[in-house]
């Protein structure tokens, strides 16, 4: 675990269960499914957008933290 994903971990908790938990808010917001690993894609993609347009190192850190969390949810594409 890298040390963004580990110091939020102790703040927002399991990585995983969050991105559940958010994909479930999601699904149901737009009213078609959402995977876990969805929304760690989407997270990196909202991070990129806000570095195109100021370099703040929180992104790129946040950006590493979510690939992390992504790449351990696996492409789980139609499973929570």
């Amino acid at each position: 675990m890298n040390e963004t994903v580990e110091e939020r971990y102790g703040v927002y908790g399991n990585p995983r269960r969050n991105m559940i938990r958010t994909a479930e808010l999601w699904t149901s917001y737009l009213g078609h499914e959402i995977t876990a690993h969805d929304v760690a894609m989407c997270m990196i993609l909202l991070k990129a957008s806000r570095a195109s347009v100021a370099h703040h190192p929180d992104n790129y850190e946040d950006i590493r933290g979510y690939s992390e969390i992504a790449e351990g949810l696996g492409d789980r594409r139609g499973q929570h």
